[in-house]
């Protein structure tokens, strides 16, 4: 079991991440939101921004578990 300062650390460094790839999502939303047709999500640019969405639901759910443990 890691210790709280390193828990804390490492919900820090998440965090980061995150806000990288909430900055990412604003840009490329700018970007290719008006190119992202809901009736074909079979595009690249659907690929990609799925890919990203996956990779930033699991910070959240990684940094929800590190808050959980923080708090015990």
């Amino acid at each position: 079991m890691k210790s709280k300062s390193e828990l804390i650390t490492e919900q820090s460094n998440l965090k980061i991440e995150k806000m990288k790839l909430d900055r990412f999502f604003s840009l490329y939303l700018d970007k290719f939101g008006s190119k992202m047709d809901h009736e074909k999500p079979n595009t690249k640019i659907w690929q990609l921004y799925k890919s990203k969405l996956k990779e930033y639901e699991e910070l959240n759910r990684k940094i929800s578990h590190l808050e959980y443990w923080i708090s015990k």
